[in-house]
């Protein structure tokens, strides 16, 4: 098993949110997750859980009365950009990406 390298923490946030996890496919999509790069679902779930984008069950309700967070982590913004460039079908350059900060992630993210 590899060792949690900054770059391997994006890759697993940006391989979550493709999978567009919902309360309910959460748990699902991170044992995906964990399976295709070789960690334990509970080592992805704490990663998922530090860039602040881990869905769990009781989030799900929490996110219907409240639609939007001011609060996003950097890896969880620049994993919204990379989504937001491959449904638009733009090229995605990760090395780059990797470089922003969140506000700048989340900036590109919100205007495409």
């Amino acid at each position: 098993m590899s060792t949690w390298t900054d770059e391997l923490k994006s890759e697993a946030v940006t391989l979550y949110l493709k999978g567009k996890p919902t309360p309910e496919t959460s748990m699902d999509v991170v044992g995906e997750v964990a399976e295709q790069m070789g960690f334990s679902p509970n080592s992805v779930r704490m990663i998922l859980s530090k860039a602040g984008v881990y869905i769990t069950k009781s989030q799900g309700a929490a996110k219907e009365k409240k639609a939007t967070s001011t609060r996003v982590s950097k890896e969880g913004a620049q994993g919204a950009l990379i989504e937001k460039l491959e449904a638009a079908g733009k090229e995605v350059n990760e090395e780059i990406i990797s470089k922003l900060t969140g506000k700048a992630a989340q900036y590109f993210a919100s205007i495409l």
